[in-house]
C-alpha cells in the first residue's frame, strides 16, 4: 500500500492529468472519441485515488456524499457561476 505522502502526490498529479483531459475536450470536442475516452480514463483515476486518500484518512463515506450532495445542489442553482 502507498504511503500517505505517496498517495496524496499521486493525487495531485492524478487531478493535473484530469485538468488537461477537461481542457482538450474543450478545444478539440468529443467528435474524436480519443479525447472523450481520455477524459473518462483521468476521471476514473481522480475517483480511485479519492476512495483510496478516503480509507487511507479514515474519512466516513456519509460525511463525503453529503458533501458531494451540497456541491450537486450548488450546481443546480441557475445563478451558479
Amino acid at each position: 500500500m502507498m504511503k500517505k505522502l505517496t498517495q496524496l502526490v499521486v493525487t495531485m498529479e492524478e487531478c493535473g492529468e484530469l485538468t488537461r483531459a477537461c481542457s482538450k475536450v474543450l478545444r478539440h470536442g468529443t467528435e474524436d472519441p480519443k479525447y472523450l475516452n481520455n477524459l473518462v480514463e483521468e476521471m476514473g483515476d481522480v475517483m480511485a485515488m479519492i476512495r483510496i486518500i478516503q480509507k487511507t484518512y479514515d474519512i466516513d463515506g456519509g460525511i463525503l456524499e453529503n458533501r458531494v450532495q451540497k456541491r450537486l445542489t450548488k450546481m443546480r442553482n441557475p445563478d451558479y457561476t
